[in-house]
């Protein structure tokens, strides 16, 4: 899974302020732009890289002390630098350190001491954007990242081949460019389609903005009409929001919820053991305290789920049991919850207690048997 250490707040609005009206915010970093200069403002450790030597390739990593991920990633950085020793140069660069006021330097002292303090865990070029955040924009802002740590790859003739999350394909993709196997038209049908879903994505958090804040209110009954309009307008988003849309009916209007679960399982969850999961679960759970849920719905949802995942999932074979209890058929929510807690016993990725609770409901369904 690709975590991203998102920048604080304040970093973001004086980025957003400082770059407006810039020549930078205008042009686009991407795969296949030229890369830009490497304007730091302390070298920190290692040999400073003054300019991308053509026939040589970089790594230039953006990361913060105060970035958990960022952290995460620096054993990786330093194996990666070590196993390319000779044939890629790794820096890392710090951006959006904390600073007291926009000219505030003392961050640097933070960084130095971090460095210090990693040793040879740390063990490559590293560096520190200055106050003016040069790097930050020129980079970072240039190709629309908002999140750390993120690593760009230079190729031999000096442009940008690769941007992404340094766990995710930096090993692969640094092999492929020096050892001359990088398909840079790949490499930018992919950074397009990236481009695309991050497009998308941004358009649905402005759409869905107001629904959003209603239900971080409370106010559910609220957030599901204004999704209901959003859904109404852009179907195409349905996939994305219909499991929020669920769980907020649930706590108004059980009869409502229903309704659109069945239409949504029936439709973009179709074929998405997980997502018919996600759904049928809240339907059942007694913490979401709805009223008037069609459990049949419910039953049929995760019988659904259980199907697709060919009655191997033990967290969803617990859902459907306890739809059956719901539901009225104890002998059934029985046998089935029985089935749950042999499947997850043996299964490591189930939580010691996730296995209890799943143990207890079984329990419980038991006890109410006449």
């Amino acid at each position: 899974m690709r975590i991203y250490k998102t920048v604080p707040i304040a970093a973001m609005v004086v980025g957003a302020t400082l770059i407006s009206g810039t020549a930078f915010a205008k042009e686009t970093l991407e795969v296949g732009s030229p890369a830009p200069a490497l304007k730091v403002a302390k070298w920190v450790k290692g040999k400073p890289v003054p300019n991308f030597e053509k026939g040589k390739v970089y790594v230039v990593e953006f990361w913060a002390t105060w970035c958990g991920p960022c952290k995460e990633s620096i054993p990786h950085l330093t194996d990666l630098a070590k196993k390319y020793k000779g044939k890629a140069t790794f820096t890392g660069v710090s951006v959006w350190e904390q600073q007291e006021s926009p000219t505030d330097t003392k961050y640097m002292t933070t960084v130095a001491n971090f460095v210090k303090s990693m040793g040879g865990k740390m063990n490559y070029n590293v560096a520190a954007d200055g106050p003016d955040k040069v790097m930050a924009k020129t980079w970072m802002v240039a190709a629309e990242r908002e999140g750390i740590p993120t690593a760009f790859v230079v190729g031999k003739q000096g442009n940008i081949v690769w941007i992404g999350h340094p766990m995710s394909g930096l090993d692969e993709i640094v092999g492929q460019v020096v050892s001359d196997k990088y398909d840079e038209k790949a490499a930018i049908a992919k950074m397009e389609s990236e481009k695309t879903a991050r497009a998308t994505e941004k358009k649905r958090k402005a759409l869905t903005k107001d629904a959003f804040a209603f239900a971080e209110d409370g106010k559910f009954a609220e957030a599901a009409d204004k999704l209901e309009v959003v859904l109404k307008d852009h179907p195409e988003y349905e996939a994305q929001l219909a499991a929020s849309m669920v769980k907020w009916l649930l706590y108004t209007d059980g009869k409502r919820a229903s309704e659109y679960a069945k239409k949504v399982a029936e439709g973009v969850y179709k074929d998405d053991a997980q997502m018919l999961n996600g759904i049928a679960w809240p339907m059942v759970d007694d913490a979401t305290m709805a009223k008037d849920v069609d459990y049949a719905v419910a039953v049929g949802i995760a019988e659904r789920a259980v199907s697709l995942t060919k009655d191997k999932d033990g967290m969803i074979m617990d859902t459907l049991a306890y739809a059956y209890f719901k539901a009225g058929d104890v002998d059934k929510a029985i046998a089935t919850g029985e089935k749950a807690v042999k499947l997850t016993s043996g299964d490591s990725k189930v939580s010691a207690e996730a296995k209890r609770e799943i143990k207890d409901r079984l329990d419980i369904m038991k006890s109410k048997k006449k």
